[in-house]
């Protein structure tokens, strides 16, 4: 039926068919009625399974290319150039042929600056592979674009194609991109490179806000007699600055491991900025992590919930200490008592009886408003129960005040539970 219809409605029903010869039927009929509208339907066949529905697709399409517009071209370029199935190097040659016989160099350029990102991808790789323009005037094109990594990586591999004498320039391009990645990248060749400023172009890159590339900027200075800390201690002694350059700085300080910059980094703990805050915090248990009970203290008493939280880290994570004498007093104080509670969440037995504590305080209602029965019922379900409360702790979570809320939050199955773990029943 179709290697005699006229029909585009048939011809694009049976292009999926099962069977490969109708496939490739379907095929050489678009080709032999000249149909640009099912070129969405030929390209679709380019990877086609079957070796002849593939050569099928691509004869088609070669046929349709002439008859559409320069856009719809330019939209299909990414599907064409990325086919994996067969040998298709000639063919595609003609593809890129095809294309660049339809546009001229200035259209082109214009589009891998413009279109979206597959597109412009696929026109810069045939401006490459024809050499179509020169590549220091390709590396500017794609820098241009903020918007594709992938490409701005493209440009610093061209870099190593130029000429010595141009390498420079194009790497110091390079280095401005808005990708870290790819300004890290270009430092990197830029300090092996002896004609350049490289002292100059390493201290420009201490503050770069990717971490990749002070680290590269940092590991040459050094190597080179550079004394870095010197360099964000003048910085940081010269602020206050914007949030983000101090953070910078104070990390990068504390990554160079001396002791003797922790009195600094502590006076951040005092910023009215609760990132700065909370950085100083975690870069003093950097320096100093035998600290931990005390900075775990010092965190939990921050009026910014981002810093509390380091200190549940540090309990939960990696150890740290908080009486719950501490923890008790807090809970009778907080606004935010989930938070106090998730520091006594290391004993069983400690958590139960800052939740006794808080509904005895605050009442049942309030309880259920912080969702307190389901936690409880989450507790009364857990396995670990090698532990026993202390004689003090026993005897208040035995009193009848407390008995008496908990048989407000729990099921009577879940609340027999609890007594049978007190020894009640």
């Amino acid at each position: 039926m179709v290697v005699a219809t006229d029909s585009e409605d048939v011809l694009r029903e049976y292009a999926a068919c099962s069977s490969g010869y109708v496939r490739e039927a379907v095929l050489r009929r678009c080709a032999e009625l000249a149909l640009p509208a099912l070129l969405p339907e030929v390209a679709a066949r380019l990877d086609d399974w079957v070796p002849e529905v593939r050569q099928a697709a691509r004869d088609t399409l070669l046929r349709l290319l002439p008859l559409v517009p320069v856009d719809e071209l330019l939209a299909l370029a990414p599907q064409v150039l990325r086919q994996g199935r067969g040998d298709y190097a000639s063919w595609l040659a003609e593809f890129e042929q095809l294309l660049i016989r339809r546009m001229s160099v200035d259209e082109l350029c214009a589009a891998a600056r413009e279109a979206e990102i597959k597109v412009a991808r696929a026109i810069v790789s045939v401006l490459d592979t024809h050499r179509l323009l020169a590549p220091a005037a390709l590396i500017a094109l794609i820098l241009a674009r903020h918007d594709d990594i992938v490409l701005a990586r493209r440009a610093v591999e061209l870099c190593a194609k130029l000429a010595p004498a141009e390498q420079g320039m194009a790497y110091r391009a390079a280095a401005r991109s808005h990708f870290g990645a790819v300004r890290t990248l270009a430092l990197k060749a830029l300090l092996a490179m002896p004609d350049q400023a490289r002292t100059e172009l390493a201290t420009a890159a201490l503050e770069d806000v990717q971490s990749s590339a002070r680290q590269t900027a940092v590991g040459y200075l050094q190597a080179n007699g550079v004394d870095v800390g010197g360099y964000y201690r003048e910085v940081l002694a010269q602020g206050p600055h914007a949030v983000l350059r101090t953070r910078i700085c104070l990390t990068m300080l504390a990554s160079l491991c001396d002791r003797a910059d922790l009195p600094l980094i502590q006076s951040f703990r005092s910023s009215e900025y609760p990132v700065l805050r909370a950085t100083a915090l975690a870069l003093w248990f950097k320096l100093a992590e035998q600290d931990k009970d005390q900075i775990a203290l010092a965190a939990m008493d921050d009026a910014s919930p981002r810093v509390r939280k380091f200190a549940v880290q540090l309990v939960h994570r990696h150890g740290a200490y908080v009486p719950f004498a501490v923890i008790l007093q807090r809970l009778s104080a907080s606004d935010d008592v989930l938070f106090v509670l998730r520091l006594a969440e290391g004993n069983k037995w400690h958590w139960l009886e800052g939740v006794a504590r808080v509904v005895l305080q605050r009442g049942v209602e309030e309880a259920r408003r912080l969702e307190l029965p389901a936690a409880l019922l989450t507790w009364t379900k857990a396995t670990d129960w090698h532990v026993n409360p202390a004689p003090e702790q026993h005897a208040f979570l035995a009193s009848a005040p407390v008995m008496n809320v908990f048989s407000q939050l729990l099921p009577a199955q879940r609340l027999a539970f609890l007594r049978q773990q007190l020894h009640l029943d």
